[in-house]
């Protein structure tokens, strides 16, 4: 009986192995080489192993310029189970010839508007796509009522006829380079 019991125990366990890594394959195969972002044209993906998690990183230098300093800007973090945390984006404008990177003009909500296609360029490198999004994390600097309807509309705007997922916003003192909004999410392939 215990042999039984060991035999089957193993059995299990070795499934349990197989399809952790059919699906980290599989995950990993719908990553791309690269995806399209309005204003950058073409980025780069780039991919690195951590432990069981597969960092996922967008080419900086084409989606906001070039910086003195390593920063977490477009990139996520793809999970064994599929599970994608996005890091905090904001609304970076295109690079420029050479110049500093920049936010959009225009306050909240063209802020908002470009913060979520850089989130949803993340998301692709990922394999996935904003409807994929289950959790959103929104910060706006002075959160007052008007403030939070520009940012809203435009929330509303990029989600269009597609469900909306859950969402926190929460008001703060000031974020990254100036910006106004910042959003960071999480999203299951």
């Amino acid at each position: 009986m215990r042999a039984l019991f060991a035999a089957t125990t193993a059995g299990f366990a070795a499934a349990l192995v197989l399809r952790s890594w059919l699906r980290r394959t599989i995950l990993l195969r719908r990553i791309p080489e690269s995806v399209e972002l309005e204003g950058c044209g073409v980025v780069a993906v780039s991919t690195q192993s951590c432990g069981s998690n597969t960092l996922v990183t967008l080419d900086w230098s084409k989606v906001f310029g070039t910086l003195p300093f390593k920063i977490p800007f477009c990139s996520a973090v793809l999970t064994e189970d599929g599970t994608i945390y996005v890091s905090g984006s904001i609304g970076l404008a295109p690079p420029s010839s050479g110049g500093p990177p920049s936010i959009v003009p225009g306050g909240p909500k063209p802020e908002m508007l470009r913060t979520m296609q850089i989130v949803e360029a993340c998301l692709k490198a990922c394999g996935a796509d904003v409807q994929d999004i289950t959790m959103a994390h929104c910060y706006l600097v002075d959160n007052t009522k008007e403030r939070f309807g520009e940012m809203n509309a435009a929330y509303l705007e990029f989600f269009g006829t597609r469900p909306l997922p859950a969402r926190i916003t929460v008001g703060c003192s000031a974020l990254a380079l100036g910006s106004c909004v910042e959003v960071d999410v999480i999203a299951k392939a």
